[in-house]
């Protein structure tokens, strides 16, 4: 376990102020935060190289708030995968290993083997990570802390990877705390997500509530959502919505229908937002287009004028003009030349009401 309570450190003129997390013992927690928010110094804080100058750390339930670092039992990867530079990569792995046996085992299974016999200074940027990775774990260390410990990776051995060292935290219940600006990568590996920027702590919880239920628009548009629009809430009335079918008492639960207005849109929703200004938030991904206004479930659904289309490999993200308001649909390549989406043809954009996050 990992519990930080109002932990504060200073670097130079960057601080941490009052952050505030857990990791459960055994689970996997991911970092994430634009450039500069104190990813690193989160880490490193916890790890004990950046004295703390106020709260408390707690480490597999042992207060560790004043200990040493080599009290701590952490394994610590740097993107830039540090290793010791008068050592074999075979010495490197097995150093603070508890035997030669767990080197091995770890070292078999990333393929740091491959390696062993070969000085430091000949490997690349992504063997380092790799035989950087090895070593921690065949510490066997209570908790693990990456930092971008994939990033020069190829895309293949990267895949492996996080295959492999997600296997060994499940089989040692290793608690891990890792630093990625990969959202997929979060979504993959992560049990729990904290948002950090600027020193501290936005939001936490898991990865999915985190990217689809965002707590306000900053953190929706950092986290990649293409449709973040600001308007005015107007509560419909407490009765539940009329276009979810079911038994009234058990919809209604406190949520309400509500109606979004942002420039010419107005979006339908549900929720327990108060009224007056607000945040409304749609990925794109939960945006359908089609040629016909056809009769679908969606309670939001606009004509409008296809006016940028953006392909990369097998994703095509297509922007419709809806009287003025730009509204982004994600579709894969293939629905796109399906549909024979082209600048200026008209279309219609549709998303549920349960589509829409306001915050």
């Amino acid at each position: 376990m990992i519990e930080a309570v109002g932990l504060t450190a200073q670097v130079g003129a960057f601080a941490l102020r009052d952050v505030t997390f857990a990791v459960p013992k055994g689970r996997y927690g991911v970092l994430i935060g634009p450039v500069g928010s104190g990813k690193t110094t989160l880490l490193e804080t916890i790890a004990g190289i950046v004295p703390q100058r106020a709260g408390t750390l707690t480490l597999d339930g042992a207060d560790m708030t004043n200990a040493p670092p080599e009290r701590r039992r952490l394994g610590l990867v740097y993107q830039r995968g540090y290793l010791f530079p008068h050592l074999s990569v075979e010495e490197n792995i097995a150093y603070g290993a508890p035997d030669g046996a767990t080197a091995l085992e770890v070292s078999k299974r990333l393929g740091a083997d491959a390696l062993e016999g070969r000085p430091v200074g000949s490997l690349s940027g992504g063997e380092r990570q790799l035989v950087a990775l090895a070593r921690a774990l065949a510490m066997r260390p209570l908790a693990l802390l990456l930092d971008e410990p994939f990033s020069a990776l190829d895309p293949r051995r990267r895949a492996e990877m996080r295959r492999q060292v997600r296997a060994i935290h499940r089989e040692w219940r290793i608690t891990v705390l890792q630093v990625t600006h990969d959202f997929a990568e979060a979504g993959l590996l992560g049990d729990l997500a904290i948002l950090i920027d600027q020193g501290r702590v936005l939001q936490q919880g898991a990865p999915d509530a985190v990217f689809r239920r965002p707590a306000s628009p900053y953190i929706a548009e950092f986290l990649g959502a293409e449709n973040v629009f600001a308007g005015q809430v107007r509560v419909l009335g407490d009765a539940p919505p009329d276009w979810i079918e079911g038994e009234s008492a058990a919809l209604a639960r406190g949520y309400r229908a509500i109606e979004f207005r942002t420039g010419s849109l107005t979006i339908y929703t549900v929720g327990d937002a108060t009224p007056g200004p607000a945040y409304a938030v749609v990925r794109a991904g939960e945006v359908v287009l089609s040629r016909e206004p056809h009769a679908l479930s969606a309670r939001n659904r606009f004509p409008g004028r296809i006016v940028d289309i953006a392909t990369l490999g097998a994703l095509t993200r297509v922007t419709i003009d809806i009287e003025g308001t730009p509204l982004v649909a994600a579709l894969t390549t293939r629905s796109a030349e399906e549909l024979e989406v082209a600048p200026g043809l008209e279309v219609y954009a549709s998303f549920k009401a349960m589509a829409v996050h306001l915050c």
